[in-house]
């Protein structure tokens, strides 16, 4: 996605690569609990716009932009060259958007200037930013201009008044008002895999221009600066920072976050790369919560907190970070359903998917305010929290955390006890989405002939994420005493097996179905779903190899990664949003769960088909998604982004961490002080260092090598006094 993102903590901010926000132009904005509170953000110089040279948000909390003048006929008569003149926007986000902009006169004489900022806000809910219209909005109010302050402010229908205050630490020459809301159509057609093209009214909301007299002196630099501030009701803010002081702040967060992460160096330096930016895109992502720090899906689309996402991300993660685990844990427990509630999807101990936060939520226009619409977060909370114990080993958790389980545990069972003792799901409202599994939208679960599958519907991954959390949760409740309960989930857990490798399988391609419509008749359509049934378990010795192989298979396996639907099905379009794109987090699984099973070729050809991938991409950073065309070794391809993929996401970041501890075949048990690791580095990969590696209250040092065929690795410091085991395959 073009442009740049920064993100702190709620706040997000993006632009184009000007660092100006065009109005009515899609996604780009400042954004503050789901609502847009600046839609128009132009830098002009003598009423022209500079000449960008170059732009950078690479660190993640800090965006420069390096431009110049365009020549300019001067107020005095004489004319200053295009770029003798050098323009430099810096900026980040705390507790507000802060900018400091920079002009140094490389010409030999003063150059006269008019500096000019033109703001506004149509105060949009992101769901109206992504396509939703409404019928009533409320009141977008008159800028307002007092003592160096610009407001822009909203009366909203939730009763709840939004402002825009911007702070100029030098006054302006002169403001200018644009009062009247201006309204223009536009077609939309940057929604995933929309059916139609709709013509929709944006606003151009009411703004204001401030400008500002400066002289240039030559050889002399000339600094301006200002701050916004997001006001959502009476909520007090903190005082605002000198800029350097608040840069700072934020340059030391980012490193005391890279000191409380595992530290992975190889000799690939893409390789670390790709390790490094994972990592710098989950701090970025981090949101704070009364629980820690969670993260926020991905932006610019889903920049809130998703069960989901999260659960799957603490999975990938815990390899580089624990504490992510334990934070979503005590999150999601905390915002766990108690009622029945068909407008939310809320049934007692299910996990929530999705909260957000926007006016739209708060008047229930939408079911999003504390929303249960998924089948798969459940068991995943499941999975994430016995996974957590086999790394951390934490009694407190453990009892702090037991009831959410235990009431998991009841939802599960009472859930997937119909349709054939199968997990299903069956969107109870029109304010959902068709699919409640991971691939979310209307038009992805379908017989081979197109037709779409009526819920209610068992899809193949949540047999696994089910499968795996009754085994885990056994495992654990029988080392905790807990006998009698742990024994009834592995018998349920053995008859899913069983029923799922009769059910499930298509004896005729020796794959199988993508899930089981209402009848229990399956649906044969060609996904990479059964690859998390590798991840999780649940696949049959003798039948996981048919599956390893057909994932490598080159309909799925395109030259840049698995493809999430066979270009061999009537659907298939590798550009469409969940019908033949590669998604790097479900690639990630499919490479662990063939890892699980033994197959180090078929994992390691993934895995380097996707690290591929990844150099083509800006800082080296996997996206959301990217379309499924194959690769073309010929004419030198690279893989095509998807227009409106979220950059960065945290599941995609997370992909990087877990391919990481699939090649290195390492998996934890804490409570016995045991490691387990099969190594394989690829042929791309000589050499790697882990330290820091936390194991119970604890951390180990490794070091990885290949040579040959072979992978050697030694531990080269112990603190968790753990023993290896190494597995057999």
């Amino acid at each position: 996605m073009e442009g740049h993102v920064l993100k702190e903590n709620e706040i997000m901010m993006s632009t184009n690569n000007m660092g100006d926000i065009p109005g009515g132009r899609r996604h780009f904005g400042l954004y503050y609990h789901d609502m847009r509170y600046l839609s128009v953000f132009n830098l002009t110089v003598n009423g022209q716009e500079p000449r960008l040279l170059s732009s950078s948000s690479e660190q993640n909390y800090v965006c420069d932009i390096q431009m110049a003048n365009p020549t300019m006929k001067l107020s005095n008569g004489m004319v200053a060259m295009a770029r003798s003149i050098s323009i430099r926007r810096s900026r980040y986000i705390k507790d507000g958007f802060h900018e400091l902009i920079s002009f140094y006169n490389h010409n030999s004489f003063t150059v006269p200037i008019e500096l000019t900022l033109e703001v506004g806000s149509d105060f949009f809910d992101i769901f109206e930013v992504r396509g939703l219209e409404r019928e009533s909005r409320g009141k977008i109010e008159k800028p307002s201009f007092k003592d160096s302050r610009l407001n822009l402010s909203y009366a909203g229908l939730d009763d709840i008044k939004r402002r825009t205050e911007i702070i100029f630490d030098t006054v302006p020459t002169k403001v200018d008002y644009e009062d009247d809301v201006q309204s223009f159509e536009i077609t939309s057609t940057f929604l995933p895999d929309a059916t139609e093209v709709v013509t929709r009214n944006m606003l151009r909301p009411p703004g204001a221009s401030a400008s500002w007299e400066l002289s240039l002196e030559p050889g002399k630099t000339v600094y301006f600066s200002y701050h916004m501030l997001l006001h959502e009701g009476d909520k007090k803010l903190p005082k605002v920072e000198s800029f350097n002081e608040g840069l700072a702040y934020l340059k030391e967060s980012y490193a005391d976050w890279h000191k409380s992460c595992t530290s992975i160096e190889t000799d690939n330096e893409l390789f670390n790369k790709l390790i490094n930016r994972s990592s710098k895109d989950l701090r970025l992502l981090m949101e704070s919560t009364p629980q820690g720090l969670v993260p926020a899906a991905g932006i610019p689309w889903f920049d809130c907190i998703l069960g989901r996402d999260s659960l799957i991300t603490s999975l990938q993660t815990l390899m580089l970070n624990p504490q992510i685990a334990v934070n979503t844990l005590r999150y999601l427990a905390k915002h766990q359903g108690s009622k029945v509630d068909p407008l939310h999807e809320e049934e007692p101990g299910k996990i929530m998917e999705e909260i957000r936060q926007g006016e739209l939520a708060n008047l229930e226009e939408i079911p999003h305010a504390l929303f249960y619409g998924c089948v798969e977060t459940t068991p995943l909370f499941l999975m994430l929290f016995a996974e957590t114990m086999k790394w951390l080993d934490d009694d407190k958790l453990f009892a702090d955390l037991l009831p959410a389980v235990k009431a998991g545990l009841a939802w599960l069972d009472s859930y997937s006890d119909t349709n054939g003792g199968y997990l299903h799901y069956d969107s109870k409202t029109t304010g959902g989405v068709g699919d409640l599994g991971w691939k979310d939208i209307h038009n992805v679960i379908s017989y081979p002939d197109g037709t779409l599958v009526q819920p209610p519907v068992a899809l193949v991954e949540i047999q696994g994420y089910a499968y795996r959390a009754m085994v885990d949760m056994a495992e654990l409740l029988e080392r905790r005493g807990e006998s009698d309960a742990a024994v009834k989930l592995a018998q349920r857990a053995s008859k899913l097996k069983d029923g799922f490798n009769r059910d499930f399988w298509l004896s005729d391609t020796h794959f199988f179905a993508q899930g089981l419509d209402r009848g229990g008749k399956a649906v044969p359509s060609m996904s990479s779903s059964p690859g998390h049934g590798l991840y999780c378990g649940i696949i049959d010795e003798e039948k996981a190899r048919y599956v390893a192989n057909r994932l490598t298979g080159r309909d799925l396996a395109c030259g840049w990664g698995v493809r999430n639907m066979s270009s061999r099905e009537f659907k298939f379009n590798p550009m469409s949003y969940r019908n033949g794109s590669i998604w790097p987090y479900d690639n990630s699984l499919v490479v662990a769960g063939m890892k699980r099973y033994g197959y180090h070729w078929e994992a390691e050809q993934i895995t380097s088909q996707l690290f591929h991938a990844s150099s083509y991409f800006n800082y080296g950073r996997l996206p959301e998604l990217f379309c499924g065309f194959s690769q073309d070794i010929d004419g030198h391809t690279s893989p095509p982004a998807y227009p409106v993929s979220c950059a960065p996401q945290a599941w995609s970041a997370g992909a990087a961490i877990l391919l990481c501890q699939s090649m290195l075949g390492l998996s934890v048990d804490a409570p016995c002080k045991r490691i387990y690791l099969n190594p394989m580095l690829p042929n791309w990969l000589r050499y790697a260092e882990v330290k820091n590696l936390q194991i119970g209250k604890d951390t180990i040092d490794l070091s990885f090598e290949r040579r040959g065929e072979t992978t050697r690795f030694e531990i080269t410091e112990n603190n968790a006094r753990v023993e290896v085991i190494i597995p057999f395959g």
